[in-house]
C-alpha cells in the first residue's frame, strides 16, 4: 500500500507586505511569543516544584517509624529512584528523592 501523498500548500498573498511596517510587525510577534514562553515555563515551574514537594511528602509519609525504618527508607528511595529513571529519565537520583524529602 502506498502512502498517501502530502498536497502542497500555497500561501496566497492577498496584498503585498509593507516591508517599512513589516519589521515593526515581527517584533510585536516575536514579543507575544517571548512572552507566552516566559509564562508557560513560570506556569511549569510552578507545577513541577508543587510535585516535587508532593513526592517528598509521600516518601516522608512512607518512611515515617524511627531507626527500624530508616534502612527501609533507604532502600525505598534506591528503588524509587531506579524505577522512576527508567520511567521518566534523569533528574530522579536518589540525592534529588532526598532532598524533596527534605523539601
Amino acid at each position: 500500500m502506498s502512502t498517501p501523498k502530502k498536497k502542497s500548500t500555497i500561501v496566497k498573498q492577498s496584498a503585498p507586505v509593507d516591508l517599512v511596517d513589516y519589521p515593526t510587525f515581527l517584533n510585536g510577534i516575536s514579543e507575544l511569543l517571548e512572552s507566552a514562553r516566559r509564562t508557560a515555563m513560570r506556569s511549569v515551574n510552578a507545577v513541577m516544584t508543587a510535585a516535587y514537594w508532593e513526592i517528598g511528602r509521600r516518601v516522608v509519609e512512607t518512611d515515617q517509624g524511627g531507626d527500624i525504618r530508616a534502612e527501609y527508607g533507604q532502600q525505598l528511595i534506591k528503588r524509587l529512584s531506579s524505577d522512576l529513571k527508567a520511567r521518566f529519565g534523569r533528574g530522579f537520583s536518589p540525592v534529588n528523592l532526598s532532598m524533596m524529602k527534605r523539601f
